[in-house]
């Protein structure tokens, strides 16, 4: 963890005019009691209370979007602001260095080189720049899985009409049996011609979390590009991409990040960046770009949100990671836990650490979903996802995912409305 949090916030660049949010929020992490270790509910009330989220409201629903804390939400909008009363070219010039400070800031999360990082719109854009960027040609082949979401398995369809290469989807058995059969299960089905590897890093579908450092060694031995959709750990997890070894990576900010909508991440390993065609060439782009910068030109962008992402990266940073990840993963167990011991509810979702993390998907046997799911929200506030069957699951359900502005009451309020709709 960073040295101190006073020292963290006085390293922020301009500190002393920062939104009075901010001082107050470093200043009640400074007077806060004990250690934030994932246990220590005063400390995450604390926490809580520095997001907006209505009273009453029980949000889990991360794997869609999250909500931004007051501190990033006030720094956007004093950049907004400030864009919208000035938006002449000698305003606009500050967001150059503003977005170099942000990639920076994502490559120190991600363990990742400043160079290997470019700032996109979304995971879908990060996934959509790798898919249609990489030489393939008639007769190659992509290997997916059938929990894939559609920027990570349409998006190889759809090339591979066009361009005759072929797209092979390997099923995956739901709750995974283990770490091992699901490596395996991907190995197995590698041919000589595979020259692909794209895989969700936690499924959006069951919240599967692949062996990805596994699957990653596997696939550089054998000269094929790894790429992972990163939407449901970026935020939730403690990623370092240089440790996984991974060829590239995509992440949204406004799911467990907790940032601005319409901004996202993509690493590529620089060893790969020339291999990498970009998507989107347009005024600015040029062959002279350093790095992962030439897969970010893509018109003009709202420059404030380069603004509320690096909040967002602080927020988090100033949390750290680690404390981050422990805390939604005790909310997310406990959940898991309570509808497991429940006669009539079927966890779709494994509860092995190794083999999940924040995405929580369950169903109530005999019962209709979409009636469970809609008296969830009419009767208790509860927001969560109605995830209707497909290919990658037989059984739909209703996913909850928690992250750090819930509580452990919440959850038990949560597993008590589930355990009344089951009679």
């Amino acid at each position: 963890m960073i040295r101190s949090r006073r020292d963290f916030f006085r390293s922020l660049p301009g500190a002393a005019a920062l939104p009075s949010s901010w001082v107050a929020f470093t200043r009640t992490l400074e007077a806060a009691p004990g250690i934030p270790d994932a246990t220590n509910e005063a400390y995450w009330r604390m926490v809580q209370r520095q997001f907006p989220l209505e009273d009453g409201l029980i949000f889990l629903h991360a794997a869609n979007v999250c909500p931004a804390s007051r501190p990033v939400l006030d720094r956007y909008v004093e950049f907004l602001r400030d864009f919208e009363a000035n938006p002449s070219f000698q305003n606009r010039e500050k967001y150059d260095p503003l977005q170099e400070r942000l990639r920076r800031k994502l490559a120190a999360v991600l363990g990742a080189s400043a160079d290997e990082i470019a700032v996109t719109r979304n995971t879908s854009e990060g996934n959509n720049v790798v898919a249609k960027g990489i030489d393939l040609k008639a007769g190659d082949e992509v290997l997916i899985t059938d929990h894939n979401h559609p920027s990570n398995e349409a998006s190889w369809k759809m090339r591979a009409k066009r361009e005759g290469f072929v797209v092979r989807s390997v099923p995956v058995t739901i709750p995974a049996p283990g770490c091992e059969q699901l490596l395996d299960g991907i190995v197995r089905a590698v041919t000589p011609r595979t020259k692909v590897i794209a895989v969700t890093h936690v499924t959006n579908t069951t919240g599967i979390l692949f062996p990805v450092k596994e699957l990653a060694d596997f696939a550089r031995g054998r000269g094929i590009w790894m790429h992972l959709d990163g939407a449901q750990t970026f935020g939730a997890l403690d990623v370092n991409v240089r440790a996984i070894g991974c060829d590239s990576y995509a992440a949204s900010a406004h799911k467990w990040a907790m940032g601005p909508l319409e901004a996202g991440v993509l690493y590529v390993r620089s060893e790969r960046i020339p291999e990498l065609w970009p998507s989107i060439v347009t005024a600015g782009w040029s062959d002279r770009l350093v790095g992962a910068r030439k897969f970010e030109v893509l018109g003009q962008r709202d420059n404030p949100r380069v603004v509320a992402f690096d909040a967002a990266v602080d927020f988090l940073q100033l949390l750290s990671m680690k404390n981050v990840e422990a805390r939604m993963r005790l909310l997310a167990n406990a959940l898991k836990q309570k509808l497991r011991e429940m006669p009539r509810v079927q966890l779709l979702t494994n509860l092995e650490p190794q083999l999940s993390g924040g995405v929580v998907k369950f169903r109530i046997r005999d019962a209709d979903t979409r009636r469970a799911y809609d008296a969830l929200w009419s009767r208790h506030r509860i927001s969560g996802a109605m995830t209707p069957a497909t290919t990658a699951s037989n059984q739909e359900g209703i996913r909850l995912c928690p992250h750090i502005y819930n509580s452990l009451e919440q959850i038990d309020r949560t597993a008590a409305a589930v355990q009344e709709l089951t009679g």
